[in-house]
């Protein structure tokens, strides 16, 4: 790092970089140069098809008649298909001339007697295939009740490319056809589908179930869920709602099911299409996968993030919300319109990201949920400001890993923030509008992110007088195409009348190496004086002079924290901006904060700065700030662990949090916001977790009490409470915590203690927490958790849960799948960084991932890489702030 040249001196510097250059019109989407393997000349139009699985065999039988629409004369066909033997083959009937199927090439070709000529054709065959064990395809997904039952049930996942593991197929999202599934199941089953059922005969122990046919959509979005299953249900305005649950557990949906209507209302009325399905099937699976997906009319859940129970706290409500929001946006992004190919999933994920939030701060302000969104910006700035960071638009040249692929950070949380941005520049019914012309003229079709642009910049302002000129196209360029994002540094002068001028520069923002790097962004400012209104400034060069207001007020350039950039102020502006801090808006705060630790981190100002921030906060009670506080102060403390000033420092910290914790106290008061709760959990535990004696007691006080009586301490406050006893644990407190584990009503208590239980420092105890982690106490449905758990004692306990990840790998991913690989070649260094010298994580890592994902291990390897560097600089500049602070005493 050229840590001697990075100061905020940069200001002024560089800035003979290039001015944007002239866009091209932006590229649209047609089916004939859509990506992807499969030749264009065969079109799938029509699919029946009817699928007899056998769960306990892991096998299934099935057969296809399949409409196709022939282009171009073809002796051959083509598609999809995988662990797969066909038979019976016959086009219009007649048999054909060879069927070759390969699972390494995940293709079938059928080559015909005679060419097949223009127009419409049958094809028709029968098949057997295999379900799988995890979540691919159709699976099967074991379970254990509350009480006790054990069951198992079958249900798909086929993003990206998994459908034609369940039935051959045009496995590409560009080829849209109506699908009709009929399947023969147990007659005790309960089976659900995209669309309601159309007929139902019984045989017998045997069922056969018809679904109506389904609107054109991509094979990725099929569905089919069965087995012993109860239902919830609701209509609401010509739409029928329903919440699927394992038998005895459907009540746990009461609160998705009134959230779906509320939500699915307001999106009819953005969206300006109304949903066109006849019903909306949310279905909650124990275990099996992570989050949701967004399949047509019948969304699947992991179902801890789909049921409430007395027992659930505020965030797991707030989580049901936020992902019912996420999956359901995508009815409109990613169903009703597609994507073209899997390089453009931002049409999909970051829209549903960003429609989430929106939709989650209106429906529940009281949450205030752009603040705490401002921590997965803040997580994909972390990602974006690496070297080797990928742009938003990121090309997918291996179709069969489509899914590890992207960033995730890049692309949901990123893409959340940078559509944010661009609502704000253009103003929200404006961009609004540009939304719902683009859904009426692609619905049921695919589209490329030129088609969006072309929908909103027909409705945007081409006034630049107003701030907000130049094509929205052009500016979203700059954000979708490129990787990274600019450090906007503001250097002040002041007139004789008191006027201010701001000289505003930019460069890209790196988290090594700041200065070396290129781009060059159209970037959507918000400016403010003093307490005023926000003015809008759009950045278009590599410098710009701008009026900005009078020299005694303060001044913030990310107002409300609203974008997507750091900001730099000269040393005079940041003083007069860190003495009057508490007058600042809270999101003027939260991103001053986050850009002063940004640039501390990357060696472009000195930590003492961002701290002078801390200690202006004084009592200002703003939950996301304090998250930030907190979080950066226990950084600060984990690279301290093991040097001489671990103790120092710790002190320090806890000295800068306790007033705010002693204000706040340990009990809730009638007029608390969901804020302040969190406010003080937060605060509660970190100084718990930083061994501040008052606060150890009581929470050992108070977890005696939930010892004896479940009902003692609130379920928001039990992690809280449980983490601080466990972080000074004895055996027997231990054995008490553990207990509890074991003892817990339900997979959302069950997660809660097992992560209280991740906060032991002490080493015997820590082994004992990671061989409970992978073992069976912790059972397969909740597989999700294991990978969590362990994460939580890298930090404190890095070598024990390398060991236990590298034995442990396969079974630790693959409740992820398909993103496992992602995790391991991308996540993984960063999380066990300290475990080892970063050569022997990536060797190791190496010899696990495929060759293909060298790109991610890359980042994930400059991520370790920066780790071990920051450690070293972060612990002295530590050590010389706590030593300021006792020589100013």
């Amino acid at each position: 790092m050229r840590i001697s040249l990075l100061t905020l001196a940069l200001a002024t510097a560089f800035t003979s970089s290039p001015t944007p250059a002239q866009s091209t019109a932006p590229t649209t989407f047609t089916f004939a140069s859509a990506p992807g393997r499969l030749p264009k000349n065969v079109i799938p139009i029509r699919y029946d098809i009817a699928v007899t699985p056998n769960a306990a065999a892991r096998t299934l039988a099935g057969h296809e008649t399949i409409l196709l629409e022939v282009t171009a004369p073809t002796a051959t066909i083509q598609f999809n298909s995988l662990n797969q033997k066909l038979s019976n083959v016959l086009l219009d009937g007649k048999p054909v001339k060879s069927v070759e199927s390969s699972d390494e090439q995940q293709l079938t070709t059928i080559t015909l007697h005679a060419p097949a000529a223009c127009g419409r054709h049958t094809l028709t065959f029968d098949y057997t295939g295999k379900i799988q064990t995890k979540p691919v395809g159709l699976f099967a997904q074991q379970y254990k009740t509350p009480d006790g039952v054990e069951g198992e049930l079958l249900s798909t996942m086929f993003q990206a490319t998994d459908a034609r593991r369940m039935f051959p197929c045009w496995d590409e999202p560009a080829f849209r056809a109506v699908f009709k599934l009929t399947v023969t199941t147990p007659a005790s089953w309960s089976v659900y589908s995209n669309m309601p059922q159309a007929s139902r005969k019984v045989d017998g122990a045997l069922a056969t179930t018809s679904f109506e046919p389904t609107p054109k959509m991509p094979t990725y979005l099929v569905e089919f869920t069965g087995g012993h299953l109860g239902e919830i249900s609701a209509d609401h305005r010509g739409t029928h709602f329903n919440v699927v649950a394992v038998k005895g557990q459907e009540e746990g949906g009461r609160v998705a099911l009134a959230t779906a209507q509320q939500i699915l209302d307001d999106y009819n009325d953005y969206f300006g299409v109304k949903y066109p399905l006849p019903k909306l099937t949310s279905i909650a699976v124990p275990g099996g996968f992570s989050g949701g997906m967004e399949n047509w009319g019948a969304i699947t859940y992991n179902d801890q993030a789909l049921l409430v129970t007395p027992s659930s706290t505020l965030a797991a409500r707030q989580k049901v919300f936020w992902v019912q929001a996420h999956e359901m946006a995508h009815q409109w992004f990613g169903d009703l319109v597609t994507m073209g190919w899997w390089d453009e999933l931002w049409l999909n994920e970051s829209f549903a990201s960003w429609m989430t939030a929106r939709e989650t701060d209106l429906r529940n302000p009281d949450w205030r949920w752009w603040e705490l969104q401002d921590e997965s910006k803040e997580k994909a700035m972390a990602a974006d400001a690496r070297a080797n960071a990928q742009p938003i638009i990121q090309p997918v040249v291996n179709e069969l890993d489509a899914m590890n692929s992207f960033d995730p950070s890049i692309v949901l949380d990123k893409g959340q923030a940078v559509l944010r941005m661009l609502e704000n520049h253009m103003g929200p019914d404006t961009f609004r509008q540009g939304i719902r012309n683009y859904m009426k003229k692609h619905a049921y079709s695919n589209t490329l992110a030129g088609d969006l642009w072309n929908a909103l910049d027909a409705v945007s302002s081409k006034d630049a007088k107003d701030g907000k000129g130049g094509r929205i196209s052009a500016i979203a360029a700059s954000w979708t195409t490129q990787p990274g994002f600019p450090l906007v540094s503001v250097a002040v002068t002041c007139g004789a009348d008191g006027r201010r001028t701001a000289l505003l520069t930019q460069q890209r923002f790196l988290l090594q190496g700041l200065g070396t790097g290129k781009g060059l962004w159209q970037v959507p400012l918000q400016v403010r004086s003093g307490g005023g209104p926000a003015q809008a400034v759009l950045l278009t060069g590599a410098e710009q002079r701008i009026d900005a207001g009078t020299c005694e007020d303060t001044l913030t350039v990310n107002a409300d924290a609203i974008g997507y950039y750091r900001v730099a102020y000269d040393p005079a502006t940041l003083a007069l901006n860190t003495r009057r801090f508490t007058t600042l808006k809270d999101g003027d705060r939260i991103a001053m904060l986050d850009d002063q630790w940004a640039l501390a981190q990357a060696g472009a100002a000195p930590l003492a700065s961002y701290l002078a921030l801390v200690s202006a906060m004084g009592g200002v009670q703003n939950a996301r700030a304090w998250d930030q506080i907190t979080g950066v102060l226990g950084t600060l403390e984990s690279y301290q662990r093991g040097a001489p000033g671990h103790a120092a420092f710790t002190a320090y910290a806890r000295d800068l949090v306790r007033p705010l914790a002693r204000q706040l106290g340990w009990d809730a008061r009638p007029d608390d916001t969901p804020g302040v709760q969190k406010l003080r959990r937060t605060v509660l535990g970190q100084l718990g977790a930083w061994g501040d004696p008052a606060t150890v007691a009581a929470a050992r006080k108070r977890f005696a009490a939930f010892v004896a009586d479940r009902s003692a301490i609130a379920p928001d406050d039990q992690l809280m409470v449980m983490s601080i006893v466990a972080s000074s644990a004895t055996p027997a407190e231990f054995e008490q915590l553990h207990a509890i584990a074991k003892g817990a009503k339900n997979e959302a208590e069950l997660r809660r203690y097992y992560q209280a239980l991740t906060s032991v420092r002490d080493p015997a105890l820590a082994a004992k927490v990671g061989a409970i982690i992978v073992s069976g106490e912790i059972p397969k449905q909740a597989g999700t958790a294991r990978l969590p758990l362990l994460g939580r004692m890298a930090d404190e306990h890095p070598q024990l849960a390398w060991d236990l990840f590298t034995k442990n790998v396969d079974a630790l991913l693959e409740p992820y799948a398909p993103f496992g690989l992602t995790f391991l070649a991308q996540e993984a260094p960063g999380l066990f960084w300290r475990a080892a010298p970063p050569e022997q994580l990536e060797a190791w890592i190496r010899q696990k991932a495929p060759a293909y994902m060298a790109p991610q291990l890359a980042l994930g390897m400059e991520t370790a890489r920066f780790k071990h560097a920051q450690a070293a600089m972060m612990r002295k500049a530590a050590d010389a702030a706590v030593a300021a602070k006792v020589t100013a005493r």
